[in-house]
């Protein structure tokens, strides 16, 4: 019973990439704190923030593989906090790092 459960712990962990995403404006500047979202609206996965490592603000962290849309959403700090919007579709397979860039665009 032990040798299944470590047999099904090793494939859940097999089944995730570690991925870096970057969200960007349309001058492909990286943004802080833009919210990102998995395969709809409702499921957060994370926030952008600065990476010392990476030098460069993104989130980093592990998503299923398969096929996927990366949703994201940020407010400008700009007088009158136009909100930006963008989304990707990835296909995420391997045990490859992963880069993943989604470029927004302001919403009227």
């Amino acid at each position: 019973m032990i040798l299944v459960l470590a047999l099904l712990l090793l494939v859940n962990c097999a089944s995730a990439t570690h991925c870096v995403v970057f969200v960007v404006d349309e001058n492909h500047q990286t943004i802080n704190n833009a919210k990102i979202y998995i395969d709809d609206w409702s499921n957060k996965i994370g926030t952008t923030t600065y990476n010392t490592g990476i030098g460069r603000n993104c989130w980093v962290g592990d998503i299923g593989q398969g096929e996927h849309t990366l949703n994201t959403e940020w407010n400008s700090m700009k007088p009158g906090r136009s909100t930006h919007v963008g989304s990707d579709a990835v296909d995420i397979k391997g045990s490859a790092p992963m880069m993943i860039t989604i470029v927004t665009h302001k919403v009227q």
